[in-house]
């Protein structure tokens, strides 16, 4: 491409983009239809069989549950038929005699020791309900069935019956679930025996899955010959006699093992899908694959043409920028506008842009440079005033070191003074003179350790020298100038400092210098205080896993909270012209950051005021 901004390309760079992305997409959507229609295909069948699989195993555990919780409910109805009123007081009133016939009733009343019927209905089915004396012989019956009493429930030993279970018995033949309970008189002592019963056949079986009945096929067989004892959906039945005759049309979704007898019968739960269920399912399945890659392919080319469609346009809205950018903000004239793939034409634009963004490479760098050189100066800006802070505080110190200074001196003064009146006098003694030079060397050393800790504090230094330092010694720096200048003004000095901290790592001086600044700051804010006990009290802890922190605490007036946000700004002060650069908090609050650490203010008015350092621990 030429500085003019044309623009060369072949047949294939004027074709628009639109139509080369159409055709790519027609393509790409009759291949992934015709993979996608494959593959989902296989994935439905596996997803079939095996949510097939999920809800017939689901189904087995769900109908024995069923079946389980009804055939307890035999045990759980013969305790209350037991136990209810009517039936204690009918037959502790009932006057049975050997001699006479037992009451069979065969016209299916219920007996005044059962509840009513709109009660009895809420029990699990029952079709015999039979009355046993205490010993052991049929005195009263109820037979809901049409046909006649069974002669084997004349006598209670018949059944083979345990008090108090629900229990399969297969009697003459014939399965029945029974469950039987004592009724007590009023010593109780046993007055009788209640038996409730019903024969395993189909109606049991519905009745016991209850609402399933209409959507779950079970069948009871024989464990062994695998004949068909009961099904709750009888209909489903044509001649089929076995469970192996259901396999041509039912899926078995599971087995079970049923032993609730003592005479070892065995029976066989299974639970049943019919096939022509299944098949139908199955046609639904395959019905709803062919419509879902039907309108995946539509969907697949829809999505498409919605993509292509809004990758050209941000083409062309990027195109439009990129020209507007290079002509009003870089004054690059753009290739003028060309029909064809927008794409090469964009790509075109982009070279002519990067072209003279290399060109003001050089002068970047060169900007770069006096940027250094800017910054090296700022940083020698930062250090001068961090060392006239430093002088600042000093200054006004100065009074303090004076007095800190002059003590010790006015000490050497008298014992010289009084040394040589001894000398005079010549009334000395060696070892008093020994002792008096003592004090005046302890004087001395006094005086050299504050003069050197002043000499060190203002040392100059271009950058901050990191090293492992413990924070208790740099907290008690401060005080060899300051201690006696705040016990002066009736300042009562607490420190806690906690003992075994962690090492920082950091300049000791210029953490010294935030811990005079902070220390000044609260005398002066205590030093007009009219309070009689005026507190500072210094704190050093643990900040967490990672940290350590210096609590500067005072007694004084507090700090406003219209100037609380202020009190970090350069040259901000509150006391009066003259005492004071308005560069302590600044500074300290710069020295602070430069140890990745912070400083925080917290202050109530008339109470006091908390200011936390909090610095990091060094990484070993």
């Amino acid at each position: 491409m030429s500085e003019s901004g044309t623009i060369k390309g072949g047949l294939f760079t004027n074709i628009s983009l639109t139509l080369k992305i159409a055709a790519i997409m027609i393509v790409l959507s009759a291949v992934l239809g015709i993979v996608l229609n494959y593959l989902h295909g296989k994935m439905l069948k596996e997803q079939f069989n095996a949510q097939l699989k999920e809800r017939l195993d689901g189904q087995i555990a769900e109908d024995r549950q069923t079946f389980d919780n009804y055939f307890l409910s035999y045990e759980r109805a013969a305790g209350a038929l037991a136990s209810n009123h009517d039936a204690a007081a009918y037959v502790n009133s009932a006057a049975w005699n050997e001699d006479k016939p037992i009451n069979k009733d065969e016209e299916q009343d219920i007996p005044p020791w059962l509840p009513r019927a709109s009660v009895l209905r809420y029990y699990p089915a029952i079709e015999y309900a039979l009355l046993y004396g205490s010993d052991g012989r049929l005195k009263e019956a109820y037979n809901e069935t049409d046909a006649a009493l069974p002669e084997v429930f004349n006598k209670l030993e018949n059944l083979r019956l345990p008090i108090g279970q629900s229990h399969i018995n297969a009697i003459n033949g014939i399965n029945y679930i029974l469950a039987a309970r004592e009724i007590k008189d009023a010593a109780d002592n046993k007055a009788a025996v209640l038996v409730i019963a019903h024969r395993l056949n189909n109606d049991f079986l519905m009745a016991a899955m209850g609402p399933l009945s209409s959507r779950h096929t079970v069948v009871l067989a024989g464990s062994t010959d695998h004949n068909i004892m009961a099904i709750n959906r009888p209909e489903l039945l044509k001649h089929e006699k076995t469970l192996d005759e259901l396999n041509s049309n039912f899926i078995f979704a599971g087995k079970s093992f049923l032993d609730y007898g003592e005479n070892e019968l065995k029976l066989m739960f299974a639970t049943l899908v019919p096939i022509a269920e299944v098949n139908i399912i199955r046609e639904k399945v395959q019905s709803s694959n062919v419509r879902f890659s039907i309108i995946s392919v539509a969907s697949l080319v829809l999505a498409f043409i919605v993509i292509m469609f809004y990758i050209t346009m941000r083409i062309r809205m990027l195109d439009k920028y990129v020209s507007a950018v290079s002509m009003e903000r870089l004054g690059i004239e753009p290739p003028s506008a060309l029909a064809g793939d927008q794409l090469m034409v964009l790509e075109q634009r982009f070279h002519v842009l990067f072209d003279k963004i290399i060109e003001s490479k050089s002068l970047l760098e060169s900007r770069a440079s006096e940027l250094e050189k800017l910054n090296a100066e700022l940083k020698d800006a930062t250090a001068q005033l961090i060392q006239s802070a430093k002088l600042a505080a000093l200054g006004e110190l100065t009074a303090g070191v004076a007095h800190e200074l002059n003590q010790p001196l006015n000490g050497i003064k008298i014992v010289c003074q009084s040394i040589l009146k001894d000398i005079q006098k010549n009334r000395y003694d060696p070892g008093e003179l020994e002792t008096d030079l003592s004090d005046v060397v302890k004087q001395v050393d006094k005086m050299a350790a504050i003069i050197d800790h002043m000499r060190v504090f203002t040392r100059r230094t271009e950058a901050m020298t990191t090293e492992l330092i413990d924070i208790n010694p740099i907290v008690e720096g401060p005080f060899k100038l300051l201690d006696q200048q705040l016990r002066n003004i009736g300042i009562i000095i607490t420190k806690n400092l906690s003992p075994s901290l962690p090492q920082i790592r950091g300049d000791s001086i210029r953490l010294e210098q935030v811990l005079v600044n902070l220390i000044t700051n609260a005398r002066n804010a205590m030093r007009d205080d009219p309070k009689p006990d005026k507190q500072l009290k210094i704190t050093t802890m643990p900040a967490g896993e990672a940290g350590v922190s210096i609590l500067v605490e005072d007694s004084g007036s507090g700090i406003a909270d219209a100037i609380k946000e202020k009190i970090f700004q350069p040259f901000f002060t509150t006391n009066e012209p003259g005492k004071g650069t308005g560069l302590g908090l600044s500074v300290s609050s710069k020295i602070i950051e430069e140890h990745g650490g912070t400083i925080t203010v917290e202050s109530k008015a008339g109470i006091g005021t908390t200011f936390t350092v909090t610095l990091p621990t060094a990484i070993k």
